[in-house]
């Protein structure tokens, strides 16, 4: 399974957005709630995303993760 890391730019600094195995998913959810909230909604060139490692080491998420 893949993750990655999705990071917003301020101009001065890179913040720490979420981590997540579906970046399409997580921007439509992210939209949604925007819309809610009375603003705009976002694309992904808004944003710089990451791949990343991710060492799992608990027995039940190993087993979770090679059900996907």
């Amino acid at each position: 399974m893949k993750l990655y890391n999705v990071y917003w730019h301020d101009g001065t600094k890179l913040h720490d957005v979420v981590t997540t195995d579906d970046v399409n998913k997580w921007l439509e959810e992210n939209n949604k709630e925007r819309i809610a909230n009375g603003e705009e909604s976002e694309s992904l060139s808004d944003f710089e995303i990451h791949e990343v490692q991710a060492m799992i080491y608990s027995h039940a998420i190993v087993e979770l993760l090679k059900e996907k």
